[in-house]
């Protein structure tokens, strides 16, 4: 069984909880290049540079595992990312440094940029999940078709690269208490004509 995951957003006495980039980019941004000497934070491939970003974060709200962030990349507690790495996931992490707003370093804060190499899996049942081929389509749920692929702890769905966590590794991860992340049953995600994303509350 998998269920599908994504970094919590939430709020702490009426403010975002967000890590907020304030690293400049090394490169001009272009279709190729985010700014940072690669492609995307999302690729499928290595990064290919020493990535060393800092976060701008109020030291006053809780610190979840899973650090909701404003720049498309993926910040993970040093518990979580062991914890995923004990369980095979491959990728790669990148030293973060959290500073509070007047530029001083939190050391006592240990988050990393976790970069999931993954990949997609082509692990939808097309004809169940009635995809068309078209994501402004999308589909009424999602299926999967369990024979079709390896069962990694963690990947993208093809089609509609949704990210889906294995649930061993989902109940390990509750029972340890580590936070800052959100599930939705596949049957319960829809897309496209068939409405927006389902609210991650399972």
């Amino acid at each position: 069984m998998y269920w599908l995951y994504r970094t919590h957003l939430f709020t702490w006495r009426n403010q975002d909880v967000i890590a907020k980039l304030v690293s400049p980019p090394t490169h001009p941004w272009s279709e190729r290049d985010c700014g940072f000497g690669f492609n995307s934070p999302r690729q499928d491939q290595p990064y290919g540079v020493d990535l060393r970003l800092t976060y701008q974060i109020n030291p006053e709200h809780p610190q979840p595992d899973a650090y909701c962030e404003n720049a498309g990349f993926t910040l993970y507690s040093r518990r979580l990312i062991d914890l995923l790495r004990s369980y095979g996931v491959r990728c790669e992490v990148f030293p973060a440094t959290m500073i509070d707003a007047g530029g001083a370093v939190q050391p006592h804060l240990d988050y990393w940029v976790f970069h999931s190499l993954e990949g997609v899996l082509a692990a939808m049942d097309e004809e169940r999940s009635l995809w068309r081929g078209d994501r402004d389509i999308g589909i009424p749920r999602l299926v999967l078709d369990y024979a079709k692929f390896e069962h990694r702890p963690i990947f993208t769905c093809n089609h509609i690269y949704v990210q889906l966590m294995r649930d061993d590794l989902k109940q390990e991860l509750r029972s340890r208490g580590i936070t800052g992340l959100d599930f939705l049953a596949p049957e319960r995600f829809r897309s496209g004509i068939y409405g927006s994303r389902q609210d991650y509350d399972d």
